[in-house]
């Protein structure tokens, strides 16, 4: 039963928060494992779905449970007027606290890729959420903003509101085929895109809220706190989103941080890479303190 799916959906209880959502979630393992848990946190239109090999794999490695979430305005249950990072860390906050609680860990390892990097970033620097994080991973994302907009998801995006929907799944898919140039964009893209009982397609996740708060997500900065537990940060040189620039603010928040280069992927590193992603998670967490890490220049 080691790394067996056991949900395909599952909302969880919920702290007590008002403004904090219920994430969907798949999970990897076995309820019967003593590892710390791991859970995953995707980017901008990233879906659970997206993690199942390597949840799966991580899980096998690691012989813990790992959970793969939905951020709030992304799959099928969390929709929300409003989309920001102090947000999107609360969600994870109440998430993290039903894993505690089903597993006995008094703490969990948490990974975020892109957007979901930043929000991890947020939650791992706030005092009063440090203390359940035994372990961060962030995956090619600064806690910095960026001053440039990042023109082929605006693009996409953009491409997305003005999509005919009425039509069916397959049809739409076709269209932003031929307008969608980053495959790995177009494969996110189809990963959101549902069709109902009639066959008519619709948007999974609330596409106008992401489009209103696309700028804030990308030029949002998290400058203060400090998170002084094991980090890693995942680093793909060519994709901009991890700048040299950024490296002393990123030491002085994370006094613990290694880094991990990639030799060759973009800013998909669990799908581009998925052995390097697996590998340095791994390495990491069973010797947090022994890593050998490529130079972050």
């Amino acid at each position: 039963m080691n790394s067996k799916l056991l949900n395909l959906a599952r909302r969880f209880p919920h702290s007590d928060s008002t403004s904090s959502m219920m994430l969907a979630n798949l999970t990897f393992g076995n309820m019967r494992s003593k590892g710390t848990p791991l859970i995953l946190v995707p980017g901008l239109f990233g879906t659970k779905e997206n993690w199942i090999q390597v949840g799966k794999d991580l899980s096998q490695r690691l012989g813990c449970m790992v959970f793969a979430v939905e951020n709030r305005n992304h799959g099928s249950f969390s929709k929300a007027a409003s989309m920001t990072y102090e947000e999107m860390a609360d969600d994870l906050v109440g998430f993290i606290d039903w894993v505690r609680k089903i597993t006995g860990e008094d703490k969990v390892n948490l990974h975020g890729h892109s957007m979901g990097g930043k929000a991890v970033t947020q939650l791992a620097t706030t005092p009063e959420y440090s203390s359940r994080i035994k372990s961060l991973i962030v995956e090619d994302m600064s806690p910095l903003g960026y001053p440039l907009k990042r023109a082929e998801y605006l693009e996409c995006i953009k491409q997305m509101i003005a999509t005919d929907m009425n039509k069916s799944r397959s049809e739409v898919m076709a269209e932003l085929g031929e307008k969608v140039s980053k495959v790995l964009l177009y494969q996110f893209v189809r990963g959101n895109l549902g069709e109902d009982v009639n066959g008519k397609a619709h948007w999974i996740c609330n596409l106008n809220v992401i489009d209103e708060t696309y700028i804030y997500l990308l030029s949002h900065d998290i400058r203060f706190g400090v998170f002084d537990g094991p980090t890693l940060f995942q680093r793909a040189p060519g994709s901009g989103f991890l700048p040299a620039a950024h490296k002393n603010r990123v030491e002085k928040m994370f006094p613990m941080v290694q880094f991990a280069e990639t030799a060759w992927s973009n800013h998909w590193i669990h799908a581009d890479d998925p052995k390097f992603f697996v590998d340095s998670i791994c390495e990491f967490l069973e010797e947090p303190d022994q890593l050998g890490m490529r130079a972050y220049i």
